[in-house]
């Protein structure tokens, strides 16, 4: 067992997690378990990536699918990010040794073009989701530009294991008020919950300071989780924006990972959501 590859161990309250399944897959080298099953919804298909590149999906990360993919594209909010810097529109989007770069879109995620409709196989997104303001009109975008029965591979925080662990678990009738009401990337609903329960001690080296700066200007940076999940939730919303779960899982040290397709027909807007999976006794 190599120990130094599992960076997140320099967190003692990840330890825990290590003797989990995924825990200990990850600490002999091992990809997410039935990785097969996500290889196959990319493997020499067409896809684009929202936010990235993301080490998750390079070839030593748990979900190595950039090696496997005929062609990627990819869309970031803005041309300098937190994570990347100086991204150019055009054919510079490089992702992996072994492909071509593909195409790199500089606008919002939930505002793709409507000339990709239909256009992808399938849509790779790491970590991006919890930083809008609104996952649904997000996703309903995503769906939008999914071939039938295309695949969305997702990925979001589990909260027990960062430094959102205080906040409560957004709900799913939240998420549909911010579909509804057409809440923007501007909106400050959660800036005073997350100054009085994000855990800085779960966030070094960001200080108090780093983090009021952070909420004042979320807009132009979005760093700052709007959204807290767990796969309830992830279930919920999927479903509601017109997918399929297909998997969902929590991975070590701390993702929650779902697969999903999307169904045709698209979505519509309803105004009631029920889920056979979450009904209680």
């Amino acid at each position: 067992m190599n120990l130094q590859r599992i960076k997140a161990l320099q967190y003692t309250w990840l330890l825990p997690r290590l003797f989990s399944k995924s825990g200990l897959r990850r600490a002999i080298g091992l990809p997410i378990g039935d990785f097969i099953v996500y290889a196959d919804c990319v493997t020499n298909l067409d896809g684009l990536e929202i936010g990235g590149p993301s080490a998750v999906f390079r070839s030593d990360g748990f979900l190595p699918v950039y090696d496997l993919v005929g062609s990627l594209d990819n869309c970031n909010f803005t041309s300098n990010t937190v994570w990347q810097r100086d991204l150019r529109a055009g054919r510079t989007f490089h992702f992996s040794r072994t492909k071509p770069p593909g195409t790199q879109y500089i606008l919002d995620a939930a505002e793709l073009p409507e000339a990709l409709n239909g256009h992808y196989d399938f849509l790779l997104s790491s970590h991006m989701l919890e930083h809008t303001a609104n996952p649904v009109r997000a996703l309903r975008a995503w769906h939008r530009v999914l071939r039938p029965s295309g695949a969305l591979i997702l990925l979001l925080p589990d909260k027990n294991w960062t430094f959102d662990h205080r906040r409560p678990v957004t709900t799913i009738e939240h998420l549909i008020h911010d579909f509804e009401t057409e809440t923007q990337e501007d909106d400050r609903t959660h800036m005073e919950e997350i100054l009085e329960l994000h855990d800085l001690s779960r966030n070094a080296p960001v200080t108090r300071a780093d983090l009021e700066r952070q909420a004042r200007h979320n807009f132009e940076i979005r760093t700052l989780h709007h959204h807290v999940f767990d796969t309830g939730l992830v279930r919920q919303m999927l479903e509601y924006s017109g997918f399929a779960v297909q998997k969902l899982s929590e991975e070590f040290p701390y993702h929650l990972v779902a697969l999903a397709t999307a169904l045709t027909p698209p979505p519509t807007p309803a105004h009631h959501y029920h889920s056979p999976a979450l009904t209680r006794p």
